[in-house]
């Protein structure tokens, strides 16, 4: 019996000492350590555009984040989600998923999206949407612009 009231005290000291360790993560400190178990962050919000023109069902909307801290380098993709707008008009809703530890303070994020029809290139964003760090929010609702087809 006192073998197993032994091994009670232990897994109740461990618990303890557990429960603590994640209180001390918990409490702010100015460099937080990402720890194996963080939610992922979500970027929310919708993709719209101003023309009054019905979105063809098999448009396919692609929204992405972006890290653009470089000037003089292509953007790196973080997250993206597809679909087909199957007769949802704007605005459009989407979620953007991404691990907090590949998200920098020192860096710049941003949302950008796409709607296309098989190869034509229908809007895009004109506008940088700044988000997650350096004082931006995790929403951001895009407003597009029409791409107009040059004559061939």
């Amino acid at each position: 019996m006192g073998r197993m009231k032994r091994r009670t005290s232990l897994l109740m000291l461990s618990a303890v000492a557990g429960a603590s360790l994640l209180s001390a993560c918990a409490s702010p400190s100015s460099t937080p350590a990402p720890s194996a178990g963080a939610a992922p962050l979500r970027v929310t919000g919708t993709v719209a555009y101003r023309e009054r023109i019905a979105l063809d069902p098999s448009a396919e909307v692609v929204v992405q984040l972006l890290d653009v801290s470089r000037m003089d380098a292509p953007s790196v993709t973080l997250a993206e989600q597809r679909f087909k707008a199957n007769g949802k008009q704007p605005p459009l809703a989407y979620e953007l998923t991404v691990d907090p530890a590949r998200i920098d303070p020192r860096m710049r994020y941003a949302v950008s999206a796409r709607i296309s029809r098989g190869d034509q290139l229908l809007f895009i964003n004109d506008t940088q949407y700044s988000v997650l760090t350096q004082g931006n929010g995790t929403t951001a609702n895009l407003m597009l612009v029409r791409v107009t087809q040059a004559p061939r």
